[in-house]
């Protein structure tokens, strides 16, 4: 893979060349401000982006300018440009490495893990392990549920954005990011919703009108007890929540609701989601156009698995709709 670096720092630059270095991976440019960025992609666009999220600016301009594929690099979840950057299509983000006092390289094996698990996921998608049929289990709180990947935090606003205040159903979000940015980004859709927003905590006991977004303490699920809870990842799961063992979760122990897959790579959710539509929920799939990445609704809608295909705007307004009006799917 070709690989470009635009980091301010000159020291990380070099903490990144040397990373690149101890694998399989081509740097073909290093990019010290926003001009040379912009020259150096013009004249030799990579396959990957290494881009610091200070380059990325409020309206995301650098990444929208740049064809590559795109990794954020940021120090912690308070760095300007991170959730503008995810919104704008980057495809994940994490803390650089960085050059010890000793001239040791700190976090270089992260970063080449996660360009690998990058590479699995453009090159082939995870393929995701059939479910079985769903049990009837009656719930007491409705639910919305919502999954979401690349450009997924500016989708999910939207979409907070369109459901009303005193809503009669729990919220329940997975979106793909790294476990240190997750507080972060509850404190940017609370800012974006009517609703409050909070880290779901294994035992939460879902409350109509409150958000919980899924951690990366495992895989999100809602138990039988009705309470949340997190299932232990294996160590080749590719997303950690992942969407399908949410929506599977909630097919077997929810009494129905509406969920929605937005806009994201590959294809986690679009299985769960259709369990959901046979478990009688109302699913939703946001449509291409308004998709920064239109991996996981693409294969939602070839399963059949979505109900309605829908522009992000009118997103959340239809969930809040749908919600007393839930129906098995016939045949």
């Amino acid at each position: 893979m070709r690989v470009a670096i635009a980091h301010p720092d000159r020291l990380v630059r070099e903490a990144l060349r040397r990373t690149l270095a101890g694998g399989s991976l081509q740097l073909i440019w290093s990019a010290a401000d926003r001009a040379e960025l912009a020259r150096f992609g013009r004249r030799d666009p990579a396959e990957l982006l290494l881009l610091d999220a200070s380059m990325v600016g409020p309206a995301a301009e650098a990444l929208r300018e740049q064809p590559s594929a795109c990794l954020v690099l940021a120090s912690d979840d308070s760095t300007p440009g991170v959730f503008e950057a995810l919104s704008a299509g980057a495809l994940g983000h994490l803390p650089p490495p960085r050059l010890e006092a000793d001239g040791e390289l700190s976090g270089a094996a992260r970063l080449l893990g996660r360009i690998q698990r990058l590479q699995a996921l453009v090159l082939k998608p995870a393929a995701v392990a059939p479910v079985p049929p769903p049990r009837e289990v009656r719930g007491e709180c409705p639910i919305v549920a919502l999954g979401a990947s690349t450009g997924g935090p500016q989708a999910l606003a939207n979409v907070l954005a369109g459901l009303p205040q005193g809503l009669p159903a729990a919220v329940l979000i997975v979106q793909h990011i790294d476990g240190e940015f997750s507080a972060g980004l509850c404190e940017w859709l609370g800012g974006h919703s009517m609703l409050p927003v909070q880290l779901a905590q294994r035992g939460d006991l879902l409350q109509p009108g409150r958000v919980y977004v899924g951690a990366n303490l495992g895989h999100l699920v809602l138990l039988p007890s009705q309470q949340l809870g997190y299932r232990a990842a294996l160590p080749d799961d590719l997303h950690v929540p992942a969407i399908d063992m949410l929506f599977a979760s909630l097919a077997e122990h929810a009494s129905g609701g509406a969920a929605a897959l937005l806009s994201g790579m590959g294809s986690d959710g679009a299985r769960g989601l259709l369990r959901l539509r046979q478990a009688g929920w109302h699913t939703i799939a946001q449509d291409e156009t308004s998709s920064a990445v239109f991996g996981m609704p693409r294969a939602a809608q070839e399963l059949g698995a979505a109900v309605q295909v829908l522009p992000l705007a009118a997103i959340g307004s239809a969930l809040a709709r749908a919600l007393p009006a839930c129906r098995p799917l016939q045949g």
